[in-house]
């Protein structure tokens, strides 16, 4: 596999959440999408014993994994590392919202302010980390309202079947 130098192929995190902890940069590919130049995801981690490694930002559009999870890395050939399967899940739940309208852009700021979410943007995209399954299901309820009002769309990063 070659990597695309090409720099609309890749989503970066150039401010991540976490960013005082991140020593760390791993691939992913992305879905391939014909109607889309991107292609791979970089995620930033913080290195931990034992060969874990701790996400450190909030995924833009690689599902399966959220803000803090521990996840075991590997070394893929012409890939360089990726991650390969989730070790420990963190209490965070990934909200991806594309903003629809400029006058979206203040309602979702203020949703993610009073919930002191971890958050990162690209473009019109905001992606946040929401702590707990309990918030998860208010501003969820929140987003469904933005939403219906035609201010922004909006999804879930990973679900666990529940």
């Amino acid at each position: 596999m070659v990597l695309s130098a090409r720099s609309e192929a890749w989503a970066l995190h150039p401010k991540p959440a976490w960013a005082p902890l991140v020593d760390f940069v791993a691939n992913v590919e992305l879905e391939d999408d014909p109607d889309s130049l991107l292609r791979y995801e970089q995620l930033v981690f913080e290195r931990l014993p034992e060969q874990r490694f701790r996400l450190c930002c909030v995924p833009f559009y690689h599902h399966g994994y959220a803000l803090g999870d521990v996840v075991e890395l590997v070394d893929r050939e012409g890939f360089g590392w990726t991650p390969a399967r989730v070790l420990e899940r963190s209490d965070y739940w990934v909200l991806r919202v594309l903003l629809q309208q400029d006058r979206g852009a203040s309602a979702i700021r203020s949703l993610i302010e009073s919930i002191h979410a971890p958050v990162e943007t690209t473009w019109r995209l905001v992606a946040f980390a929401v702590p707990g399954r309990d918030l998860l299901q208010r501003v969820r309820a929140e987003l469904d309202e933005l939403e219906q009002e035609g201010l922004l769309v909006y999804e879930t990063g990973w679900t666990d079947g529940g």
